[in-house]
């Protein structure tokens, strides 16, 4: 699965309306995406805000740290229930912020991981990337059948 993933310097700096944040964060998660997996929708991206995942744009605007988030969220959700990804989100804000554990992440995926990275993004990215390894194979599996 060799994807490049955009480091947080990397992010939109301008704040973007919802179609923007999709077309977005679908570019970036696409090629990381199953065949099935429709990425990011607008009801998933209003779910996530009404449920708190993701915190509420402002003038309809999202932030580097929500496109950041979605992100995550985005390329994780295959693997993990979104409220285990927003409970870990949530237990690492506690001790860094947005920007150093989204580089973490990406730095983990991109294989550039620091040795300080936390266990749980580790094993996260670890477990979402033998996700995409075993899809790829059983995908050669049905191409060899026909």
């Amino acid at each position: 699965m060799p994807h490049n993933y955009p480091k947080w310097a990397e992010l939109p700096e301008l704040e973007l309306y919802l179609d923007q944040v999709l077309l977005y964060v679908n570019q970036v998660c696409g090629s990381a995406a199953s065949s099935r997996d429709k990425g990011l929708t607008p009801s998933m991206v209003n779910n996530y805000v009404k449920h708190g995942h993701v915190e509420k744009p402002a003038k309809k605007k999202y932030s580097r740290t929500q496109v950041a988030r979605l992100i995550a969220i985005t390329c994780l959700k295959n693997v993990f229930s979104i409220q285990e990804i927003s409970y870990i989100l949530e237990k690492l804000k506690e001790d860094r912020d947005s920007q150093t554990l989204y580089d973490y992440f990406v730095s983990c995926m991109n294989n550039e991981e620091a040795s300080d990275t936390p266990s749980v993004i580790s094993s996260a990215c670890q477990t979402l990337k033998l996700y995409h390894h075993t899809h790829q194979l059983v995908q050669e599996l049905e191409d060899h059948s026909q």
